[in-house]
């Protein structure tokens, strides 16, 4: 029911699928393979006899490009563990931090190979994801460090660099900026991203839920699309008796997403029945 995707609201998905058949996590899942165990250095305290990990910075003391561990962001100050395509594979190195943007301000990225930002130490910049390496603008959000996050905030991959997206509901439209969407991350729930440039409606084609328009949901088994095709859908509740369903003329009917937090296990799609 999956399908790799190469793109992020235009290039790289950051989006994951549901029991619904919805687009999946293409770096994840769709041939980008990132390691968080990057290579470190073990160095002890004499006097406490406490062991460190430290990034390996090939033999130098710069730590410019040390490879290092997303979710333990072990960077030395003025510097951030981030993600970005090396020569061989993509890769996690320490860059400079290089602008004081904060988690939800609007912020400009150079592109996967450069791999920096204007986000400040604590945030990284998530928009147009371009494989390609081409830069992007989006929206600072903060880094999550040993999957710990704010309130009302979910630990999420994109790949395997951990950010803490802020918790929404898709059915009752809150949690989220003017310029973000409610999409679903697998498996726990809903989470607010920048919003895609698409917007397509329902019965659209879609390739991540950032395809379709806020408020809509990227999967298989929508009405008028062929069972296999992935388009925009709406939402619906689950425990209601009623079928709220737009396209319930066409046989659609409320199928839960498969969300594992228990507030958000009630939110479901509109497909038709297998």
């Amino acid at each position: 029911m999956r399908r790799p995707l190469v793109v992020l609201f235009s290039a790289a998905c950051v989006l994951a699928c549901g029991t619904t058949g919805s687009a999946t996590d293409a770096t994840s899942d769709g041939g980008v393979t990132t390691t968080t165990g990057a290579s470190t250095a073990a160095s002890t305290d004499a006097s406490t006899g406490t062991t460190t990990a430290e990034p390996t910075t090939g033999g130098t003391t710069d730590p410019a490009e040390a490879q290092c561990q997303a979710d333990l962001q072990d960077c030395p100050d003025e510097f951030k563990c981030v993600l970005r395509r090396g020569a061989a594979d993509w890769e996690f190195v320490c860059l400079p931090v290089q602008g004081d943007n904060a988690a939800g301000d609007a912020c400009h990225h150079d592109g996967v190979v450069a791999g920096t930002d204007d986000c400040d130490e604590t945030s990284w910049c998530i928009g147009a994801f371009d494989t390609t390496g081409a830069p992007w603008e989006g929206l600072c959000y903060p880094l999550c460090v040993g999957d710990v996050c704010g309130n009302d905030q979910r630990c999420v991959g994109i790949g395997a660099l951990p950010v803490c997206a802020p918790i929404c509901d898709p059915l009752l439209a809150v949690g989220c900026t003017a310029d973000e969407a409610c999409i679903f991350r697998e498996p726990e729930g809903f989470v607010c991203f920048p919003q895609g440039t698409d917007g397509h409606a329902i019965g659209e084609d879609c390739e991540t839920a950032i395809s379709c328009a806020p408020g809509l949901h990227c999967s298989q088994r929508v009405a008028g699309c062929p069972p296999e095709a992935f388009c925009c859908t709406d939402y619906c509740d689950t425990g209601s008796a009623d079928n709220t369903c737009t396209a319930q003329g066409m046989g659609a009917t409320c199928e839960t997403i498969g969300a594992t937090a228990p507030e958000q296990a009630h939110v479901g799609a509109c497909v038709i029945p297998e």
